[in-house]
């Protein structure tokens, strides 16, 4: 697993610095430009990439997609089984963590391969977008996670489009998580999650895991809003 330091002023630096050193690695792990990238990213959860348009569905590559939800309602649980599905399947992903909230250890307990991640601390929202627009630039990440999910983060209404932007045409799925949605039409598809049920056992009785109800709220080919229950193991569950 890759860090960039946090310090302000400093994030996209050290991210320029990075993909300077590891430039060779992500092209190989990432979208080569020899033979055409899938349209999808699976996240690796079947009941949600059934939601998503069906077995072999996800997240769609170089568009912009958002997972929106109040804290303990699966964002992060989400984030792993991504990192998890795509560093399992060779690929390098990206986690820019404006909200300070990544955990490596739950991430390698989720199966991701950590050193198929590069893991960017960003002290605030200005960093965070200009480290992912650097990061979507070098056009070799499968996949690029935007963590603004911070209490009281007032992301204006350009930061949507501007995302969108950057992300089009890079073969990279851009997935931001929040807490309420932010990110309008820009989004390519938007899930909203909730807590359906929350699941014990033993005695005395431990949490196991967590039944979230997934809405699809937004989806550009698949207008139809619909929902889906995505059970979740309780270390994934936050």
């Amino acid at each position: 697993m890759f860090r960039s330091p946090s310090d302000t002023g400093r994030s996209a630096a050290v991210v320029e610095g990075l993909l300077r050193d590891l430039g060779p690695r992500i092209r190989l792990g990432g979208c080569p430009a020899s033979r055409e990238a899938p349209a999808q990213l699976p996240t690796g959860l079947p009941d949600l990439d059934q939601l998503l348009g069906g077995d072999k569905s996800g997240f769609p590559r170089g568009r912009l997609s958002e997972i929106a939800g109040p804290p303990s309602s699966g964002r992060t649980s989400l984030a792993l089984a991504l990192l998890a599905q795509t560093t399992s399947s060779g690929e390098i992903t990206a986690v820019v963590d404006a909200a300070d909230a990544f955990d490596p250890a739950s991430a390698r307990a989720a199966g991701a391969r950590l050193e198929r991640v590069l893991w960017v601390r960003a002290p605030g929202l200005a960093e965070a977008l200009r480290c992912t627009e650097r990061l979507l630039e070098a056009h070799g990440f499968a996949l690029v996670l935007l963590d603004l999910a911070v209490a009281n983060l007032c992301i204006p209404p350009a930061t949507g489009p501007r995302l969108a932007r950057a992300a089009a045409s890079t073969g990279t799925a851009l997935v931001v998580m929040t807490r309420q949605r932010a990110m309008g039409t820009s989004a390519e598809v938007a899930l909203e999650l909730a807590v359906a049920r929350s699941q014990f056992s033993g005695s005395p009785a431990l949490l196991e895991g967590l039944e979230i109800q997934a809405a699809l709220v937004r989806h550009r080919t698949a207008p139809d809003q619909r929902c889906a229950t995505v059970r979740l193991r309780c270390s994934q569950a936050a």
